[in-house]
């Protein structure tokens, strides 16, 4: 994979010309990028070595940045950011832009390290294929939940902390997916217990700020309990919070297919411990919905499933408001 042969590059402080990092894992991006900076950037002359341009920005303007020979250094870094020349349509740079990019990186100096920092790309573009052929193309995606569940057990021991990896789970579920909102998290449990060592369930309960997907799951436990005040009220609590109608009735069809998946492989008889191998889950989030499984149909669910594409319809077409399309959703799952 491209990011082991970047942890080799940095490690053996061997680097190539060009870098292109992209992706949703902010974290992750900005680790990578720190730890170049600190290979490439041995001295105190950072500030004469390391260029950074942001922005759509004249090709000559990165010519010029990566041309300059380093002031007492073997190397120097340049990083361009969020520049568009790995995009295409209306957000990307303009085309003689990009023609002139990839006949540049052909020739980048040897003593220059580039680093293009973006969020998207479109791998079909020649900007792309050129950096392939000359340097390094590096995703970092959203890690996988496993993953950050070993890691914030990691973390909590980089700050002589304990936490269980069901716990671990419980915290990742309950946050957005990025190492830097679960890290941000992570702080606040650091501070609140103080000199306490164990961080438990009730901690995160007490501390954290919950994500969309997590109260998505409180509202469908509540449904599953024919709690209809309780779910309507967590509606509200995410309106309140300027949560997008169409985002939350996305997020409640996609819990109702996973809680059906995890229904139908119940009743083939898939315990809950392989239903979450295969469903590529954590165990918490595995018991959840098997919780919730065990309160609905086949039939209810795929009901749910069906009347929430109708009603996304009806919202789009404009023939019915996008709050009173969820509550009616909210209210026939929960008195059916």
């Amino acid at each position: 994979m491209s990011i082991d042969v970047l942890k080799e590059d940095i490690k053996n402080k061997e680097f190539k010309n060009i870098y292109l990092f992209y992706g949703q894992e902010e974290f992750l991006k900005k680790y990578y990028l720190d730890s170049i900076e600190k290979a490439v950037l041995e001295n105190d002359l950072t500030a004469m070595n390391k260029l950074v341009l942001e922005g759509k920005i004249e090709i000559s303007k990165i010519e010029e940045a990566c041309e300059t020979m380093p002031v007492f250094s073997e190397k120097k870094l340049v990083l361009v950011k969020n520049s568009g020349l790995f995009k295409s349509g209306k957000d990307g740079a303009k085309q003689d832009s990009k023609e002139k990019l990839v006949e540049y990186l052909k020739n980048v100096p040897d003593y220059t390290v580039l680093v293009f920092y973006e969020e998207e790309i479109d791998k079909k573009l020649k900007t792309v294929n050129i950096v392939k052929k000359n340097g390094l193309v590096v995703e970092f995606s959203l890690q996988k939940p496993a993953e950050l569940v070993r890691w914030v057990v990691k973390v909590m021991k980089s700050y002589n902390k304990e936490i269980s990896m069901e716990d671990a789970s419980h915290l990742v579920e309950v946050c957005e997916p990025g190492m830097t909102e679960i890290l941000n998290e992570v702080n606040k449990l650091v501070m609140f217990v103080g000199e306490r060592t164990r961080i438990t369930v009730q901690d995160i309960e007490k501390v954290c700020t919950k994500s969309v997907k997590s109260r998505i799951f409180d509202l469908t436990d509540a449904v599953a309990e024919k709690n209809l005040d309780r779910a309507l009220k967590l509606l509200n609590d995410m309106l309140i919070v300027r949560e997008p109608v169409p985002k939350i009735l996305f997020m409640i069809t996609r819990q109702l297919r996973h809680v059906l998946e995890m229904k139908m492989l119940s009743v083939d008889g898939v315990s809950v411990k392989d239903a979450c191998t295969k469903m590529g889950i954590t165990p918490y989030i595995g018991k959840k919905l098997s919780s919730q499984a065990q309160r609905f149909s086949i039939d209810k669910l795929k009901e749910g499933i069906k009347e929430a594409f109708e009603l996304d319809l009806a919202i789009k077409t404009g023939r019915i408001n996008d709050r009173i399309a969820v509550e009616l959703l909210i209210n026939k799952l929960a008195n059916g």
